[in-house]
């Protein structure tokens, strides 16, 4: 029985004796110790520690101190095995506790919990982890508006709070429960019954609550601070669980083939099963009879463990005990000795000297048999004489003697037996074979065949490649190498040469382009580099640069050689691309001054020239124009394409009337056509009259009233282009003015200024003459009847073209002013 076992037996009659439980009760765990607390089997955690709190009468660190009278302080302990309450239904926890030392904070509790805390136990809630689910008997010394503290609760669930829903407490109504914070240690005993928990306090029953618990658990002590300071400590713990108690017996030994009683006396109260049933004479015996064989050279053991629960409850929450059963053989010893011939032998005081088989009996250290049988063996002398050889440069060590040279060796030695054994050596010299194979040199990646010569067998170091029986060594390194060739002939005789490969790297050949996209049409220039020689795929020369136009996509091979001999190539992929196919707007004929759109498709930009831009224009050339334009695509490739616009130039308008300003008695009109480059002409005379193929000349006569009358000119040439041109044809019988249609400012005699003609009923002083070209800019202004326009705009020569003017004029007798407008052709 082992020692644990003999002190829980011996405690256990201390409390039988003590009246506080029955004998089948059995300690389960306990968290005691004088003088110093013993916590083997304990968890401390958070602030928890071994001490004294001064709340006894000794003074010895036999006290577990789960806070400090400090604030936000944290403690707990927890016993490390696991207990299950549906096997073990009943248990008894008993231990002293103590709250003092501070202002009252949070509390202390026990707890049975599905998974003790680790680390820190975190919370104010007298220390208990949010997350932990199980059983808590608390002793709640700090208000927090539940009731009157101290209180005394029961709660089963996850985390605690003293508001918590189901929660069973005791509060202090009339100061009932004062006590539960004193400086002196005070007995508490908790009690589990299938569920039903019962809380004692100083050997009073105070609460009772009715919580199963369906999980294994482990029990343990938590304590905090919180806000407030208290200094929390327990001692004397000691946790109950009823069941049998268990007891193999002591160990036992025997010989062979004999037999022995292990366990206990029986006890009615109590069911018992071994393991395993080997040699038991009865597995479900106090105390059954072991018998066991060993048939073996060495002793055995054989384990029992019994297993022990209460007759009332068999099989649950049952205790365990073990015992080991030695068995020794009955020895039997073969022995073998030899000794040489003439020597003598001792067996159990009989003196031998032949061959032959002995026996004899004795008594093991047991007291078991021990049958020896001795094999005993006479070994000759030796006489020998060996014929050996070496090889030239090698020594045959023989007696601690090196031969080096041929001839005849005699030795004496002691036989593999220890007996004498005289040698004779006749030693011979082997020559040496001569090995011999030729070094190579090869490119990087080729292969070469190293054979060599001279030897029976051969071994290559370093060993690459493949090697054939005849020693033919097949590589393709990528570097130089040296080698050892080791050839060894039929007398087993070796010789080592060195042999090298030499790799020459593969040249660098570099196939380079300035450029790897092209547009179709466009020249290639491909150039290779890194060796000497090299040789096209695609081209009939060897040079290193080669020209091309790029027609369609291309992958160049080429290979070049350098002056080793070796051999590299590369290739280079030239993407070629089609250039734009452009679309362009017809050629197209206009008149001079008017436009014409020009629309390109086919690319994404477009250049033009002369003029132009985008894909689409709006163009008003003066003369005949070619436009070219260039279109890029997404590749920068570009074609181009081009158009015309023809210009034909208008005809010009021009006629003249004489008289232009008559009177009303005279009114008849001369209108002489003076236009050039006409096809057709259309005059009207500003009265309703209209005259159709208006060719030279023409008469018409005015009412005879007075009025002002526009006479206008429309001319056609072939090409459809037209001219305009007026004169004002003035009846009247007052102020008379004439101003003209046409001048030609080319600095000959004749027209070069226009200039209008007043004869009279006009106020000279109140004149203005105003010239604007076609966009409506004013581009001439006089104030003086007499002076006329030159053609020119701010010293720049004006083209040829149509214009148009104002005069503001006043007539005296009236006061009245007048503006009259009209169009003048400039004709150079």
């Amino acid at each position: 029985m082992n020692q644990t076992r003999i002190f829980l037996l011996l405690l256990l009659f201390v409390i039988v004796e003590s009246g506080f439980l029955n004998s089948q009760t059995f300690v389960f765990a306990q968290l005691t110790g004088s003088p110093n607390l013993n916590t083997a089997g304990w968890n401390l955690t958070g602030n928890a520690y071994s001490g004294d709190t001064g709340g006894d009468v000794d003074t010895s660190p036999n006290e577990l101190i789960l806070t400090n009278a400090l604030g936000n302080q944290s403690g707990g302990v927890f016993y490390g095995t696991p207990i299950n309450p549906l096997i073990c239904s009943r248990w008894t926890v008993e231990f002293d506790y103590r709250i003092w030392g501070g202002s009252a904070a949070d509390g202390l509790a026990f707890c049975f919990l599905d998974v003790p805390p680790t680390g820190f136990v975190n919370g104010q809630g007298v220390g208990i982890p949010s997350g932990a689910n199980g059983l808590k008997v608390v002793f709640d010394t700090f208000d927090n508006g539940c009731g009157v503290n101290p209180e005394l609760q029961i709660f089963s669930g996850i985390g605690y709070g003293e508001c918590a829903p189901g929660i069973i407490k005791l509060t202090n109504v009339g100061n009932s429960l004062g006590f539960i914070r004193s400086n002196g240690y005070q007995p508490v005993k908790i009690t589990y019954v299938n569920g039903l928990v019962t809380v004692f306090i100083n050997n009073i029953q105070y609460l009772t609550a009715n919580f199963p618990i369906n999980f294994s658990g482990y029990m343990g002590f938590t304590a905090s601070t919180g806000g407030s300071t208290d200094q929390h400590s327990i001692r004397n713990a000691i946790i109950y669980t009823d069941q049998a108690t268990s007891d193999a017996g002591p160990n036992v030994s025997f010989c062979t083939g004999s037999s022995a009683t292990i366990g206990t006396t029986p006890n009615a109260n109590y069911v018992y099963s071994w393991s395993p049933s080997t040699g038991l004479d009865n597995s479900s015996s106090a105390n059954p009879t072991v018998t066991l064989s060993n048939l073996g050279s060495t002793s055995i053991s054989q384990t029992y463990t019994v297993t022990t629960s209460l007759a009332s409850s068999p099989g649950v929450c049952p205790s365990t005990d073990q015992v080991t059963v030695i068995v020794y053989p009955d020895l039997i010893t073969n022995s073998t000795v030899s000794i040489c011939d003439g020597d003598t032998y001792n067996f159990n005081g009989q003196i031998l000297t032949a061959n032959g088989t002995y026996t004899a009996s004795l008594q093991s250290s047991q007291g078991c048999d021990s049958i020896v049988n001795l094999s005993l063996t006479v070994f000759p002398n030796f006489n020998t004489t060996v014929d050996s050889s070496i090889c030239q440069g090698s020594s045959l060590l023989v007696g601690g003697q090196s031969l080096q040279t041929a001839g005849q060796y005699n030795f004496t030695f002691q036989s593999q037996n220890g007996c004498d054994s005289l040698v004779a050596i006749n030693l011979s010299i082997n020559p040496l074979p001569i090995v011999s194979c030729a070094s190579s040199t090869i490119c990087a990646g080729d292969t070469t065949v190293l054979t060599p010569f001279g030897a029976s067998s051969y071994f290559w170091s370093p060993q690459i490649g493949s090697i054939s029986q005849e020693g033919i060594l097949t590589a393709s390194p990528s570097f130089s190498l040296n080698f050892i060739l080791t050839g060894t002939d039929v007398n087993n005789c070796v010789n080592s040469i060195p042999v090298s490969i030499d790799v020459n790297p593969l040249p660098d050949v570099q196939l380079t382009s300035d450029q790897l996209n092209y547009c179709n049409g466009e020249n290639i220039l491909i150039n290779v580099s890194g060796a000497t020689t090299y040789l096209w795929s695609q081209f009939p020369n060897n040079e290193s640069q080669q020209s091309l136009i790029a027609l369609s996509s291309e992958v160049f091979y080429v290979s070049g050689t350098d002056l080793n001999n070796c051999t590299n190539t590369d290739s280079l992929s030239i993407i070629v691309y089609p250039n734009p196919i452009l679309n362009i707007s017809e050629n197209q004929s206009i008149c001079a001054g008017e436009t014409a759109s020009v629309l390109v498709s086919g690319a994404n930009l477009y250049s033009w020239t002369p003029s132009g831009s985008g894909s689409q224009s709006l163009l008003g050339p003066l003369s005949t124009t070619t436009y070219y334009i260039i279109g890029t695509d997404q590749n920068n490739c570009s074609s181009a394409v081009n158009t015309t616009i023809t210009v034909y130039q208008n005809p010009q308008a021009s006629f003249s009337a004489n008289p232009f300003i008559t009177t009303s008695d005279s009114p008849s009109i001369t209108f002489v056509n003076n236009s050039t480059g006409v096809t057709s002409s259309i005059l009207t005379v500003g009265d309703g009259s209209v005259y159709d193929n208006f060719d030279s000349q023409l008469d018409h006569t005015y009412p005879f009233t007075e009025g002002n009358y526009t006479a206008s000119l429309w001319v056609e040439n072939q090409y459809g282009c037209t001219d305009f041109s007026e004169i004002i044809i003035q009846i009247k019988g007052d102020e008379l003015f004439y101003v003209p249609n046409t001048f030609t400012p080319d600095r000959d005699e004749h027209n070069n200024l226009f200039t209008p003609v007043f004869t009279a009923g006009f106020d000279p002083s109140n004149f203005n003459l105003e010239i604007y070209n076609r966009w409506g800019e004013l581009i001439f202004e006089s104030l003086n009847s007499t002076k006329g326009w030159d053609g020119n705009y701010k010293g720049v020569i004006c083209p040829v073209g149509t214009y148009t003017w104002k005069i503001l004029y006043k007539i005296p007798d009236t006061d009245e002013y007048k503006l009259v407008t009209g169009s003048l052709n400039l004709i150079r």
